[in-house]
């Protein structure tokens, strides 16, 4: 590999990898959701779907990033609360979105996760490098 091409991967190495990981969490909770709304919607409204898959993909979610992404830069309690303030507000969208979609539109919930999905990534990617696991500076000398 040529070094231009080297020096490209490292500077844009956590986007790169956000990227993987990133879709790999989309397709795994994804994938939590359908299994969920497959068996329990004929039981369960949709609020306890949404929340019994989030709590699901959340735990996979914060792993990936904190080990595979960003590194680990404060103590993992700390940084899977600062996690959850990133991914909690496009929970409670996605616990507004997912009822009122179904309930004005024909789409069904796999397609409007699906949807709601892309909106995620974009949001958390930006959620997650700027706050969650960003690396704390010193000031002063």
């Amino acid at each position: 590999m040529d070094e231009r091409a080297t020096n490209l991967l490292t500077a844009h190495r956590d986007k790169l990898l956000y990227l993987v990981v990133g879709g790999w969490n989309v397709l795994f909770q994804y994938g939590v959701f359908s299994l969920c709304w497959y068996l329990l919607s004929p039981l369960w409204p949709p609020t306890p779907i949404l929340l019994t898959a989030y709590l699901i993909g959340s735990v996979n979610g914060f792993l990936g990033f904190r080990y595979v992404v960003f590194k680990p830069a404060s103590h993992p309690l700390l940084e899977y609360l600062k996690f959850q303030v990133v991914y909690l507000p496009l929970l409670l969208l996605n616990l507004v979105g997912l009822p009122f979609m179904l309930a004005h539109t024909d789409l069904s919930a796999y397609v409007i996760q699906a949807l709601f999905g892309v909106f995620g990534i974009v949001a958390a990617y930006v959620g997650n490098k700027y706050f969650t696991f960003r690396k704390l500076t010193r000031r002063g000398g």
